[in-house]
C-alpha cells in the first residue's frame, strides 16, 4: 500500500511543480503602459 501512495505523491509533485513555475513566470510579466509619462519642465532653483 505504501508504494501506491509513494507513486501518487511522486507523480502529483511532478504535475504540480511545472504549473507553479509557469504560473510564477506569467505573474512577472511587466504591465504595459497605455499612456507615456510626460516629464514636466520645472522652472526654479532645483530643476
Amino acid at each position: 500500500m505504501n508504494i501506491y501512495l509513494f507513486w501518487i505523491l511522486f507523480l502529483g509533485l511532478w504535475a504540480i511543480v511545472p504549473l507553479m513555475i509557469i504560473k510564477g513566470r506569467v505573474d512577472e510579466v511587466p504591465k504595459i503602459q497605455t499612456s507615456p509619462k510626460v516629464k514636466e519642465n520645472k522652472k526654479g532653483w532645483f530643476n
